[in-house]
């Protein structure tokens, strides 16, 4: 019983942090239409603007992390003032943004590294110590991680459901010309999805820190495993987002105890089994990505 309450434990914790870099990518790529390859460089961002904060600057915790959010929305706003604000005008402009995109994730990982290193770091844990509940043992860093994420995510669908900004999102993703008829400034919404989409990336990338570390490579060894859980829940559903990093925290925990690296041909073979007998993921509506 230790043992799996420990597995559900920790697919728990790194599956909810899944759902913020989903949901991320979700807006981005619904509200958008961008299929975008360097979102996994803004996740490495946020961890290590936020790492920058505490360990150069003797920043508290918290207060880097929101440094390191607001560090990867400003690389979000030049991104889109620079390249996609131009490159979405252009007739079909799928391949043109897909190699911006793709670009984009090469200039940032490099500069990165030239900037903050090639090596993996820490932050020292925020919540240090831990308990046994029912005998499971369960770290307290991890239940911070777990917490803060849903409250993150609890919000983020509160403002996408319930809020005229969220309405507006979902009416450019629904059409974008018809919501430019009826007064919304279709650029100005984009650009908030894509600042949007990537601030929330920044985010998991600092609230991962204290309990998992940070390394140069973190986003993109995570890139694929969201988009993964995307195309399980579907593009465009926020709650498929939900279910699908759930699912894939679960599966990532018990197979990696159990089978190894394996588990990744696993969750692979799983995903295109479902989208081949349901091509928008559970829940999605579908969208043409790039029109």
């Amino acid at each position: 019983m230790g043992l799996i309450g420990k597995l559900v434990f920790d697919g728990m914790a790194m599956g909810i942090l899944f759902v913020i870099l989903a949901c991320g990518l979700v807006i981005i790529a619904s509200v958008s239409r961008i299929l975008f390859m360097a979102y996994g460089s803004f996740y490495t961002i946020g961890g290590y603007a936020t790492w920058y904060g505490t360990h150069n600057f003797g920043l508290p915790y918290f207060l880097a992390l929101i440094i390191g959010v607001l560090v990867a929305g400003v690389f979000a706003f030049l991104s889109y003032i620079l390249i996609f604000r131009r490159l979405q005008q252009v007739e079909d402009g799928f391949l043109a943004t897909l190699i911006a995109s793709m670009g984009l994730s090469l200039v940032l990982s490099q500069g990165g590294m030239l900037f903050y290193g090639t090596a993996a770091h820490g932050i020292a844990a925020v919540f240090p110590g831990a308990f046994n509940l029912f005998g499971v043992h369960i770290n307290n860093d991890k239940l911070a991680l777990i917490l803060i994420s849903v409250a993150v995510t609890l919000v983020l669908f509160w403002i996408y459901e319930k809020t005229a900004f969220g309405r507006t999102l979902r009416s450019v993703a629904f059409n974008p010309e018809t919501a430019s008829l009826l007064g919304v400034n279709v650029n100005l919404i984009l650009l908030a999805a894509l600042i949007m989409g990537c601030t929330l990336a920044g985010l998991a990338g600092g609230i991962l820190a204290p309990s998992y570390g940070i390394s140069p490579q973190m986003g993109q060894n995570v890139l694929w495993t969201v988009m993964l859980m995307c195309m399980l829940g579907g593009m465009d559903s926020l709650l498929g987002a939900v279910i699908g990093g759930l699912v894939i925290g679960q599966l990532l925990s018990f197979g990696q105890y159990y089978i190894g690296s394996a588990i990744q041909i696993v969750v692979f073979a799983f995903i295109g089994i479902l989208l081949y007998f349901r091509p928008n993921g559970l829940l999605g509506r579908g969208i043409n990505i790039g029109i």
